[in-house]
């Protein structure tokens, strides 16, 4: 087969279950999830770092945060991997383009792309020493939009929510969908095979959604966020920051905040199918050519779920997130898969979809057997994550379990996530269940140690289905 196009979407923010094939009764993603009921919708997937710049590392190198070094969010890091997902591509003939956020370091090296055109958020940030460029802010004001584009005044991460206030054409999700249009309709070079990263900055706050969309969810009754029995019970206190990671938090706003959310997610859904349809227009002879497409997102969003906003944390919210492969008139074995995944595994599984070689060893692996309907010969047993910050943690899923464990107080959380998906009971207490977790991590950190943190088996502390002090504090 001729080396096919490979179309990669992605998201900032959107967590596992904002998706309607992934459960979510609330949330209209009718496209999304008819693209992955076509392909393979991969049910187990984590981000290893959940948080913007170490995920993104391992988008493009396949390394994994152990590897590439970063093991939580810095910016301003400049970083040299040995190789990279567009510049295997480029090599191989491939043209490569990426249209939205890198979250890289310098702001405008390639890391192996052709072109860009480059966003790393919908803020203006003219006197920033890391992210000086925005080719949006740029667009807006050739279109005569003046006003600096965050003047809603909405945080760029908190729970606040507002209506887009500039006319719809102007929003973000939209403009990185025209520029995707543009790129293949009009700009891309017809002899030469495509990669492009579409990457949407939403539904990463500021929640500042179309009124269209707002308007679907805004008056629903959504469900409420999850709550743990190990969540101490605490009054929501006023003057609590509109970006802070730990409420409690006004039930009230937090449903807002799910309809902002919620909305944005439409909006992409809508843009993708847009997107999709001018790449196979009736009558053009595109859409008979292959096309591999490939949708995830970074991390996710606790969106209020154990008093908690944001990501970097372990917990499902946060760490599980979307990923699956469809396509067009391309052979894909459809259904969904338990294969235990997570993004180190794109380069090699891009990489072998589009016939090219790795110059080198990855820690991801393909899933392009999965596709094509065989079994996995090199299946993990496990996967480890963590994310250093303001809550430093560590994690480990295996099996139907997940591990955490808090370096700064050396507490332990256990969750049966097949029994138990919300996290609402912790299995800490049971040290049969413990065992060979704790033995995974003496590995993993003995392999690979960080100064100033000691995973001493001594000094461990299962919560037993109380809350961590390593976020709650002595609540």
């Amino acid at each position: 087969m001729t080396q096919p196009p490979i179309l990669l979407i992605t998201t900032d923010q959107q967590r596992f279950d904002a998706l309607g094939i992934n459960g979510n009764r609330e949330l209209q993603t009718p496209n999304l999830d008819c693209l992955a009921a076509n392909g393979v919708n991969f049910e187990r997937c984590y981000s290893t770092c959940p948080v913007c710049i170490p995920a993104r590392r391992t988008l493009i190198s396949g390394q994994h945060p152990f590897t590439h070094g970063l093991r939580g969010y810095r910016d301003g890091l400049e970083w040299d991997p040995r190789f990279t997902l567009p510049g295997i591509l480029g090599d191989a003939g491939y043209e490569t383009r990426l249209i939205g956020k890198l979250h890289l370091h310098p702001q405008g090296k390639r890391y192996g792309f052709d072109h860009m055109v480059l966003s790393e958020t919908s803020h203006s940030r003219p006197t920033s020493s890391t992210q000086p460029r925005n080719d949006y802010v740029r667009w807006l004001k050739q279109n005569g939009i003046d006003d600096h584009p965050h003047f809603h005044g909405i945080n760029g991460n908190g729970r606040l929510v507002s209506n887009w206030p500039l006319e719809d054409r102007f929003h973000h999700n939209n403009w990185l969908a025209r520029e995707a249009c543009r790129f293949l309709c009009e700009d891309r070079d017809p002899t030469a095979p495509f990669f492009m990263h579409l990457s949407f900055y939403h539904p990463h706050p500021p929640l500042v959604p179309l009124k269209e969309y707002m308007d679907r969810y805004d008056p629903l009754s959504l469900a409420p966020s999850s709550m743990g029995e190990w969540v101490p019970e605490l009054r929501c206190r006023p003057g609590t920051a509109p970006d802070s990671a730990l409420g409690p938090f006004n039930p009230e706003v937090i449903q807002r905040a799910r309809a902002g959310y919620y909305a944005l997610i439409n909006h992409i859904d809508d843009c993708v199918a847009h997107v999709l349809e001018r790449w196979r227009e009736y009558d053009n002879p595109r859409a008979k050519e292959p096309l591999y497409v490939l949708y995830s997102s970074d991390h996710g969003e606790m969106l209020g779920d154990h008093h908690l906003f944001r990501k970097s944390l372990a917990y499902e919210g946060s760490s599980h997130i979307p990923f699956f492969i469809g396509g067009y008139n391309v052979d894909l074995h459809s259904g969904p898969s338990r294969e235990l995944c997570c993004w180190e595994d794109v380069l090699p599984t891009v990489a072998d979809l589009a016939g090219v070689e790795l110059p080198g060893p990855v820690d991801g692996r393909s899933l392009a057997p999965i596709l094509r309907g065989e079994a996995s010969e090199d299946s993990r047993d496990h996967l480890t994550g963590m994310c250093h910050g303001q809550f430093d943690n560590y994690f480990q899923v295996r099996g139907p379990h997940k591990y955490i464990w808090f370096p700064k107080t050396n507490e332990e959380q256990l969750f049966n996530l097949e029994e138990d998906p919300e996290e609402l009971h912790d299995l800490s207490g049971n040290e049969e269940l413990l065992t060979p977790f704790r033995e995974s991590m003496t590995e993993e950190m003995d392999e690979h140690p960080v100064d100033g943190i000691d995973y001493d088996l001594s000094q461990l502390s299962p919560c037993k289905n109380r809350a961590p002090c390593a976020i709650f504090g002595n609540h």
